[in-house]
């Protein structure tokens, strides 16, 4: 989960820029698509302790919160979304994802999967804390391939279509986190 590239500017927190940003196609927006099919995947699923829970706000923001644990081996929560029948077609031009979050000041990490093979591809980002909202940009190009937590020998992401979307925290230690999530795009 770690990035050679720590320190590429990923952020911007203008909130409209983001919003009216026509360039940008929308591939989930929780105010609009609720919860949907976004689950929880937490360590549990290997033996750890870690919780997390994924609710809708009032404001119908994601709000994704919990405490990782390093008991058992354990140091992850995430949530994810997969579409294996209908994958998200992303255009030729894009070249970089954004998302619209109200971070804690921790660092997450964000992941796709396409149908070309079981890897994914992950970004590290930080986010400020606070209560203005945060534009993520995460360019294709950075996003390395991992399988397993282990970096996989294949050229970063080039823009394929997605079969699952990932939000995780796992800093190699014990902590608590919330972050509000609005949108992910594509640019």
């Amino acid at each position: 989960m770690s990035n050679p590239n720590k320190n590429i500017d990923t952020h911007s927190t203008d909130h409209k820029d983001a919003k009216s940003d026509s360039t940008s196609v929308i591939l989930y927006r929780f105010s609009e698509q609720g919860k949907g099919n976004w689950r929880i995947q937490d360590d549990v699923v290997m033996g750890g302790r870690s919780d997390s829970q994924l609710k809708i706000t009032a404001e119908n923001q994601a709000h994704f919160s919990g405490r990782v644990s390093l008991e058992n081996n354990g140091g992850f929560c995430s949530i994810h979304q997969t579409v294996e029948k209908n994958p998200y077609v992303i255009a030729e031009k894009s070249v970089a994802f954004v998302l619209l979050v109200k971070g804690d000041g921790k660092a997450y990490n964000f992941r796709v999967r396409t149908p070309n093979g079981r890897h994914s591809y992950g970004f590290t980002f930080p986010t400020t804390g606070g209560d203005k909202w945060e534009t993520i940009t995460i360019p294709f190009n950075r996003m390395e391939a991992t399988y397993r937590g282990e970096s996989v020998e294949v050229p970063n992401y080039a823009g394929e279509n997605i079969l699952e979307m990932q939000l995780l925290i796992g800093n190699k230690k014990e902590e608590t986190f919330e972050i509000l999530i609005e949108s992910i795009a594509v640019i």
